[in-house]
């Protein structure tokens, strides 16, 4: 199943800022008429559910700007995404846990990863490793000798 960022996915972020942006106009308003308690409870209110948004969209919004997000943490795999024509694809990369909240990620050595990878990403491992870099400190990655099998001739 591929999953797109649809045309009007823009129209969403810029209305969810405009509506922030008006609540929290609102809670100013009622601060400066002397309604104390209602306009700190609409703009706590405000505060939280535009942070809740803000969350909910940046996986996409980050795929939208730069064309891949180095990732997020799904059960033992590290998932990394990146926008090819319109259409969100991903790579799963496995995950140790090294303990005090930290992860070690495990990366295919490069005949392995020209194995195991899609298309779209089995000529640009260094590319992609070096994004991980962002996320992963040097220590954290892992990178797995190539398999001992040889490809069959063909």
């Amino acid at each position: 199943m591929s999953e797109r960022i649809g045309n009007s996915f823009r129209a969403i972020v810029g209305a969810g800022l405009l509506l922030g942006a008006l609540l929290m106009c609102a809670a100013i308003y009622l601060l400066s008429q002397g309604e104390i308690i209602g306009g700190a409870v609409l703009g706590a209110l405000t505060y939280f559910l535009f942070g809740m948004f803000r969350r909910a969209t940046l996986r996409k919004r980050e795929l939208s700007r730069r064309g891949y997000y180095t990732g997020r943490r799904i059960g033992t795999h590290w998932v990394y995404d990146e926008l090819q024509a319109g259409v969100i694809e991903s790579i799963e990369l496995p995950l140790n846990y090294a303990g005090r909240g930290e992860y070690v990620i495990h990366v295919p050595g490069p005949q392995d990863w020209c194995t195991v990878m899609p298309a779209w990403a089995r000529d640009r491992r260094d590319e992609i490793i070096e994004r991980l870099a962002t996320v992963f400190k040097r220590s954290q990655m892992h990178f797995e000798p190539d398999s001992a099998q040889s490809p069959p001739d063909a």
